[in-house]
């Protein structure tokens, strides 16, 4: 029996926390619309489109498009017509007898045999980029159906709350949470931008490390900073975390946090922040404000440095459930119905904050 459309709007919300498998979601997601592979494909600044995440697609094909033909991709600049929340098929695109004798149709469509697609927009704007899902079939099935494409259509403002949710959780997990002067940004090996907040960090210099933002790719202000950057980016990919320290910023490499694991097993999350510390004062001005005891300010600045419970109450000395049971009155304390709206109140100084 298929996964129902309520379980499905279930797992979305679950994988934008972090505790739902995202290519566990984007199986389920092309299973329930007709297909046989899927993808999600990124715009970060403008384009091409590059695959971020994938399931059941040949890795050459897919390694294909994101190096080379995704800049020749016959339906890419009809999509960036189609409004967000909605979808087409394929085939409404560019029919596959119009393209069928081009180097891209068989280095891309016949090599990684996909068919048919129904393309659906899952978001777009300055801080989301062009975000897509498309849905596969490959030479052996029928064409999709435009009732298929409306079953898609319907899961868009659902998915779209989940990767939005998944950013906002992210920030959390983020090693430098000054929202006034950091940035954290999403890179892949080569340092290509998959994801970029720079907050209150001016991008040139991006918090005083010598890094800047250049044609949508990470870059250094000189051939010293960016080894650095790249080694600890290799190492990330591998599994590390590393901190350092690169000009006046303190700069975190680690791999993706689980919200973020729908943009791509290659890619890295990197935390920038000036060298200081504004977290003690940012806790005590909000615990003071919704009248915390010291212990319950003294938790509030831990949680704000490190999002897991059980090291959290390591930190402070207090068992995971004692934690937990002073975490639930310090929510209803600040009227936030769960512990990251909570830290996220008190990071973002929202003292007249409540939680849904």
């Amino acid at each position: 029996m298929g996964v129902t459309a309520e379980q499905l709007a279930r797992r979305c919300e679950a994988a934008g926390f972090g505790e739902y498998c995202c290519q566990d979601l984007l199986r389920d997601i092309a299973e329930w619309v007709g297909g046989s592979k899927a993808m999600l494909l990124g715009m970060p600044g403008g384009g091409p489109y590059r695959r971020s995440l994938d399931w059941n697609h040949d890795r050459v094909a897919i390694e294909r498009y994101n190096s080379h033909y995704n800049r020749f991709d016959p339906r890419s600049g009809l999509s960036l017509l189609t409004p967000v929340h909605q979808s087409q098929l394929g085939q409404q695109y560019v029919r596959n007898e119009n393209i069928e004798h081009t180097e891209y149709f068989e280095a891309i469509n016949r090599f990684g045999d996909v068919r048919d697609s129904v393309h659906g927009i899952i978001g777009d704007d300055a801080e989301f980029g062009r975000q897509s899902i498309s849905v596969q079939r490959g030479f052996g099935e029928a064409y999709f159906e435009l009732a298929e494409a409306d079953r898609l259509s319907a899961l868009l403002p659902i998915l779209e709350k989940a990767l939005r949710n998944s950013l906002r959780a992210a920030r959390l997990l983020s090693a430098h949470r000054d929202p006034g002067d950091f940035a954290y940004l999403v890179v892949d090996r080569g340092l290509a931008l998959r994801y970029a907040d720079h907050g209150g960090c001016d991008s040139g210099t991006l918090g005083g490390a010598a890094l800047f933002i250049a044609r949508d790719r990470l870059a250094g202000m000189d051939c010293a900073t960016l080894a650095v950057v790249e080694s600890a980016v290799a190492k990330a990919l591998e599994g590390e975390t590393l901190s350092f320290r690169l000009g006046g910023a303190s700069i975190e490499v680690s791999p993706l946090p689980s919200p973020l694991q729908w943009m791509g097993s290659d890619s890295v999350f990197l935390s920038i922040a000036r060298a200081r510390d504004a977290i003690t004062s940012r806790a005590k001005l909000f615990a003071a404000f919704h009248n915390f005891t010291e212990r319950e300010t003294a938790i509030l600045e831990v949680l704000m440095r490190e999002t897991d419970m059980r090291r959290a109450g390591q930190a402070i000395g207090i068992s995971y459930e004692t934690l937990r049971w002073h975490v639930k009155n310090m929510c209803h304390k600040a009227h936030q119905a769960r512990r990251e709206s909570l830290i996220i109140a008190a990071l973002s100084g929202d003292f007249g904050a409540a939680g849904g």
